[in-house]
C-alpha cells in the first residue's frame, strides 16, 4: 500500500476515534507442488490455502486494483464513527493466478485468482485430467483483469518412443479410443498429417521409426487428442481461441535424440497453432518450462531450436514463455525480465511458497 494512503488511514483514526482496518498489500491461493516435476511445479495432492505476498505483480490492471481499494478504505476512515470495537478487515484484491490439474480432483480450488491454468491431461502426454470441467469452471470464474483472461489450459509432452503405449506408424495413424479412462471418444481425422509448411513428414516404421519425422506425428497427434478431450468434456465452454501452454519437463519420457525430442513439441505447436486460432488472428500458444529443462530436452534456446527434418524453421522458435524455478514473489516479478528460452516474450512467470505455486502476469500473448 502507498505510504500516503497509509498515513491518511492513521490520521482519519486518530482523528474520529475509529480503529479502521488496515488491507494487506496483496493474497493470492494457489496450489501444492507436483512431486514429479523435478523442480518444476504444476499442479498438487495438498489443499489449496491463502499465502500473503510481500509486494504486488507488475501488473497494470493489478496495480489500478489496489489504488481502487486504497481509496475505498481512506473514504471510509473519514466518514468512520466512533467505535469500541475494530472494523473487520477489507476483503484485498487478488494479484496472482494459479494452475491446477488432475491432483487437485480431491481438492477445493484456489480462490481470490487473477486467472486459472488447467492441465488437460493426467500426468502424462498419454492420460487425461477427470476433472477438466470442473476445474475449467473454476478458472473461468476468476477475476480475469490481466492479459491472461480466466481460463487457459495446458498439455503434457513428451518424445517416448518405443517406451510409448503408442507410437505413429504412418503420417495419418492414430491411437485407439481407450473407453477405459478418461480421454476423448470421439473418432480422430484419419488424414496424413503435415509439416507447417504442407510437406509430408513420412513416419516409417523401417526408416528411422524413432526419429523426428514419427516424432513429430507423435507430438502433432497427442496435441489432436487434447482438443478433442476438451471439446467433448467443456461443451459450449470451448472456445477456438483458447489459450494453450506446452508443458516442457524432464520429468517426463524423453528418448532423443534432441532433434527427435524437437519435433515432437514442435507437432503439438503445429496442431494447437491450427485449431487455437482466436479472433484477432492471433494463435496463443506458449511453452512452460525452465531454461536448463528446455534446453536439455531441445538442444538449445531460441533460434538454436533444431530445425524441422524438412528445413523449415521450427515452430517453437518465438514462442511466448511461462517460465518456472523462482522461489519467491520477488524472483518472479525479476523473470518477467530475463531472457526468454523460447527467443520470444515472457508471459507469465511462476514461482514457489512452501508447498504451493503461484503465476505472475508479465505481458498478453
Amino acid at each position: 500500500m502507498p505510504r500516503p494512503v497509509v498515513r491518511a488511514l492513521i490520521a482519519a483514526a486518530v482523528a474520529t476515534g475509529a480503529l479502521v482496518a488496515v488491507p494487506q498489500a496483496a493474497f493470492a491461493s494457489v496450489p501444492a507442488t507436483d512431486t514429479r516435476s523435478g523442480g518444476v511445479h504444476i499442479g498438487a495432492l495438498i489443499a489449496p490455502r491463502a499465502v500473503a505476498a510481500t509486494t504486488a505483480p507488475r501488473v497494470a490492471a493489478t496495480t489500478t486494483r489496489h489504488a481502487s481499494a486504497a481509496r475505498t478504505s481512506t473514504a471510509v476512515s473519514r466518514s468512520a464513527k466512533p467505535s469500541s470495537s475494530p472494523a473487520p478487515a477489507k476483503a484485498v484484491a487478488p494479484t496472482t493466478g494459479s494452475d491446477v490439474s488432475y491432483p487437485q480432483c480431491s481438492s477445493t480450488p484456489p480462490s481470490n485468482q487473477l486467472f486459472g491454468v488447467v492441465g488437460v491431461n493426467g500426468g502424462t502426454a498419454r492420460d487425461f485430467n477427470p476433472c477438466l470441467l470442473p476445474q475449467f469452471t473454476w478458472a473461468s470464474k476468476t477475476a480475469g483483469s490481466t492479459p491472461q483472461g480466466t481460463a487457459s489450459l495446458y498439455v503434457n509432452t513428451a518424445n517416448p518412443g518405443s517406451q510409448s503405449s503408442w507410437w505413429p506408424a504412418s503420417d495419418a495413424d492414430r491411437p485407439a479410443i481407450d473407453t477405459s479412462a478418461a480421454g476423448p471418444r470421439n473418432a480422430l481425422p484419419a488424414e496424413p498429417i503435415t509439416y507447417p509448411g504442407g510437406a509430408a513428414p513420412g513416419c516409417s516404421p523401417s526408416v528411422d521409426p524413432h526419429g523426428a519425422a514419427c516424432a513429430y506425428v507423435y507430438g502433432y497427434v497427442r496435441a489432436e487428442q487434447a482438443v478433442e478431450y476438451a471439446k467433448e468434456t467443456l461443451g459450449p465452454a470451448y472456445s477456438g481461441g483458447l489459450r494453450w501452454w506446452l508443458d516442457v519437463e524432464t520429468s517426463n519420457t524423453w528418448a532423443g535424440p534432441t532433434s527427435a525430442n524437437a519435433a515432437s513439441l514442435a507437432g503439438a505447436a503445429t496442431y494447437l497453432g491450427r485449431v487455437g486460432v482466436a479472433a484477432d488472428g492471433v494463435a496463443r500458444i506458449g511453452v512452460y518450462s525452465s531454461t536448463a529443462q528446455y534446453r536439455t530436452i531441445t538442444g538449445g534456446t531460441g533460434s538454436a531450436v533444431p530445425n524441422l527434418p524438412d528445413g523449415e524453421r521450427s515452430p517453437l522458435v518465438g514462442l511466448p514463455e511461462w517460465g518456472a524455478g523462482a522461489s519467491s514473489l520477488k524472483g518472479a516479478q525479476s523473470n518477467c525480465g530475463v531472457t526468454p528460452f523460447t527467443g520470444g516474450s515472457i508471459t507469465l512467470t511462476q514461482f514457489v511458497s512452501g508447498a504451493f505455486d503461484y503465476d505472475v502476469s508479465c505481458r498478453g500473448y
